[in-house]
């Protein structure tokens, strides 16, 4: 087989677009902006003048009250994901990309809103989708230096290329400074007969831009993705063809990277794009200047496509991403896996699309408009009733128009004939509907799952017992709770999965992130061939109180085992730890460390040997028995040696003082004859 060319390609390429286009803005399309228009009580087109034009709000109630519980699963802990070593060897590396991916999407991206969008996306228009990729982001830096000379400022700038002095202007010296150099003036002057130049100094503004990656996740409208007509799964990663295209301006474009002209963005048009404007439900209306004058604000349409296809010819399809404008193919390349997840509350097996809540409750909202609509009109009538004026045979009113047309309390209607004005009595029927509209709620509950009990008892909640409100309940959160754990594998798990790929995979810098009250850092680089994690997704707390209540039965259970003899054998100093941790994470404390230490930190102490075996400590202390006599033996035998050594030397030092003084005698002896022999030299 031989390899595609570019036509080629783009030829396949607009052959997927258009069947995804069918697929993707058809009749679901259709849907889409009936939900959207339901959902900001936008009148039906039925309405007739002078009578009621309310809209109920079924599909709003529904989706805003279904929104907080789904969205707290996964954001009411600062970990929306947990990343689980497989083996003992991964557990370090699992704990940092856990806090390094969630400091990711929290941190640097606006995890809460990226969440809250995509999840309302799909509540109301059926599909939530997320995006993610790497991005360079240019980080402009400015840094002051005062009183630097031009020596300084020459080195800094072949120091450092990149930087730029935005700002500079003459300092004064300092006094300092103004003496050191009036001394050396006057020595060089009296060296030299002239005087050296004045220093200058000078204060600076340096710009320094630093170009940085980041890992970048944003929500896509669901109209801007389309998906292969093929495609059987909410799970994008095995899908043949995936778009998510957008209207970009020249300036974006080139700002992107690519050399685009403004005819050509101009002429890249999206299929069908007259429809694509009137039905977009006035999410993203075109009411800017087709062809303004700054030719860099150009708009066209640009398709980032990942796609199956055999581009290379050796038969097997491979993954590529393509970023095309209109037929020109502005990257093509190998791409790992498919940065876009995708979401539906109610899947619909074998299908990409399912269903969203207002599906289920629009038809609701229609009947229950219409009967609200009856309501009112009948009620307005039977308040500001008709009147019944007699006519005459000449078809003459038998009482005074102007008066009738022109009522006011205490006025006065004069009549030709008696009787002439009369009440038209509306009877107020409005309360007969009633049954019909709890009838509607109840089968609105039935189908949605999500009840009155989910938003807080209602009137006759008091008349029932609280056992039977609490299993109405979990029903309701039995829904709930699949619901998220559909929108945590088909959404969050493949997003977080594809944040920790970006990470390893386009040579990031480290991190830098407060962890427990103290900055750690983690290199992604260390993380490459550590794919072997599992996750695991919605960690977030739910029903806060109920599951408070398990862990403090937990932790009086914990305490009762800490003064039995099977404390050692079931407890561990960590396990109480986690129990505490969480208690204070369902109360709103994000860092558990301000009340309790983690005992993975705290200082470890050293472990108290077995006690020893008491034959071995009687044949020790057998042996430190004799060890204390031989010693005292030794200590014995020292002394008296000592005592022998002390004598021998007292006696030396006795005989070397006896003869010191008999040798001074002696001398003393040999002087006086000497002395003797002098003066008397014949012996006299």
């Amino acid at each position: 087989m031989t390899k595609m060319t570019d036509a080629e390609l783009v030829s396949y390429l607009s052959d997927e677009a258009r069947q995804a286009h069918l697929f993707n803005d058809g009749e679901l399309q259709e849907e889409r902006v009936m939900a959207m228009r339901a959902y900001t009580r936008e009148p039906y087109g039925n309405e007739e003048e002078g009578r009621s034009a309310v809209v109920a709000s079924d599909v709003f109630d529904a989706v805003e009250g279904m929104l907080p519980d789904l969205i707290e699963v996964f954001t009411s802990s600062e970990k929306a994901v947990v990343f689980e070593p497989v083996g003992p060897e991964d557990e370090e590396g699992a704990e940092q990309v856990t806090n390094a991916c969630n400091y990711v999407f929290y941190k640097q991206n606006n995890g809460f809103l990226i969440l809250y969008t995509a999840l309302k996306d799909a509540l109301l228009l059926k599909t939530g989708a997320v995006k993610w990729f790497h991005e360079k982001k240019r980080v402009p830096t400015f840094t002051r230096y005062n009183g630097v000379d031009e020596m300084q400022i020459a080195l800094f700038l072949q120091d450092n290329p990149e930087a730029e002095i935005v700002e500079q202007e003459e300092a004064e010296l300092s006094e300092e400074e103004a003496q050191q150099f009036q001394q050396m003036a006057t020595e060089q002057f009296q060296m030299t007969g002239a005087m050296p130049p004045v220093p200058r100094r000078f204060n600076v503004k340096v710009k320094t831009i630093q170009e940085k990656g980041y890992c970048c996740v944003v929500a896509i409208p669901p109209e801007e993705l389309q998906v292969s007509r093929r495609h059987d799964s909410p799970l994008l990663k095995d899908c043949p063809y995936v778009c998510h295209v957008t209207r970009r301006s020249v300036s974006e474009l080139r700002e992107m990277g690519y050399d685009v002209e403004a005819s050509e963005v101009r002429a890249a048009t999206y299929e069908n794009v007259t429809d694509y404007r009137e039905n977009n439900g006035g999410r993203f209306d075109d009411w800017e200047d087709e062809d303004p004058v700054d030719q860099t604000m150009v708009r066209g349409y640009l398709r980032d496509e990942y796609v199956l296809v055999d581009y290379d010819g050796d038969g097997i399809a491979e993954r590529r991403n393509i970023v095309r404008l209109g037929d020109r193919i502005l990257k093509n390349q190998e791409c790992s896996h498919v940065p876009i997840a995708a979401w539906t509350p109610y899947i619909m097996t074998h299908a990409f699309n399912g269903m969203s809540v207002a599906d289920l409750v629009e038809d609701f909202q229609r009947i229950h408009t219409t009967i609200m609509r009856q309501q009112l009109d009948n009620l307005y009538l039977a308040n500001n009733q008709e009147t019944i004026v007699t006519m005459d045979s000449q078809g003459n009113p038998q009482a005074d128009i102007d008066s009738l047309l022109n009522r006011r309390p205490g006025g006065i209607i004069m009549e030709k004939q008696p009787g002439a004005v009369r009440p038209y009595t509306e009877r107020w029927q409005g309360i007969e509907a009633m049954p019909m509209l709890e009838q509607l709620q109840g089968e609105k509950e039935n189908r949605t799952g999500w009840t009155r009990y989910s938003q807080g008892l209602d009137g006759d909640s008091l008349n029932k017992t609280a056992t039977g409100a609490q299993m109405i309940m979990n029903a309701s959160q039995k829904r709930m709770k699949l619901m998220a754990r559909i929108a945590a594998e088909c959404l969050v798990a493949p997003m977080f999965q594809g944040i920790f790929k970006v990470l390893t995979d386009n040579g990031m810098e480290k991190l830098s992130y407060r962890l427990n009250g103290k900055y750690v850092q983690a290199d992604p680089q260390e993380w490459r061939d550590q794919y072997d994690m599992t996750i695991n997704v919605g960690i977030g707390t739910g029903d806060v109180q109920q599951q408070n209540l398990f862990l403090q039965q937990i932790a009086q259970t914990q305490a009762m085992v800490a003064q039995s003899p099977f404390a050692k054998a079931l407890m561990s100093p960590d396990k109480f730890y986690n129990v505490q941790a969480r208690l204070a994470e369902n109360a709103g404390f994000k860092n558990p460390e301000e009340f309790w230490v983690d005992p993975s930190t705290a200082p470890q102490e050293a472990e108290q040997p077995p006690p020893p075996d008491p034959k071995v400590v009687l044949e020790q202390e057998k042996l430190k028995n004799e060890q204390m006599k031989t010693q005292a033996e030794m200590v014995q035998k020292s002394q008296e040696a000592d005592k022998d050594r002390q004598f021998k030397a007292s006696e030396a030092e006795k005989d070397r003082q006896f003869k010191l003084e008999m040798e001074l005698l002696r001398l003393d002896h040999a002087a006086a004859h000497a002395h003797r022999d002098e003066e008397y030299p014949n012996g006299q």
